[in-house]
């Protein structure tokens, strides 16, 4: 973790975290978020826009970030084509939920 705070410029966020829970029994169930969309809001994480009225209707900015697993015989360019595949079905959620709104 402090190789990759001192090589990336930017903050991940969510991307390539863990996240889970732990039960009342004390067992763990977590895995690692190969793919994040985060959508930026403002000063408020819970803002929402209305999409039924066009007035209102605002721009939204996708932060997209999908990853693969690097091991040892991996190759670059078949690797670089999952991360665009993962990221392309994201973008595709987009779309689809964005119809789905705007065809009522």
């Amino acid at each position: 973790m402090e190789l990759i705070d001192e090589l990336e410029v930017t903050r991940r966020g969510p991307y390539s975290g863990g996240f889970g829970g732990v039960s009342f029994m004390g067992d763990l169930d977590i895995a690692l978020s190969l793919r994040t969309m985060v959508f930026p809001t403002g000063s408020r994480f819970d803002t929402m826009y209305c999409y039924r009225d066009a007035k209102q209707r605002r721009e939204w900015v996708a932060h997209l970030q999908a990853g693969a697993g690097i091991v040892a015989d991996s190759v670059p360019v078949d690797e670089q084509q999952e991360c665009e595949n993962k990221a392309a079905g994201l973008a595709r959620a987009i779309d689809l939920a964005e119809s789905a709104f705007l065809n009522q």
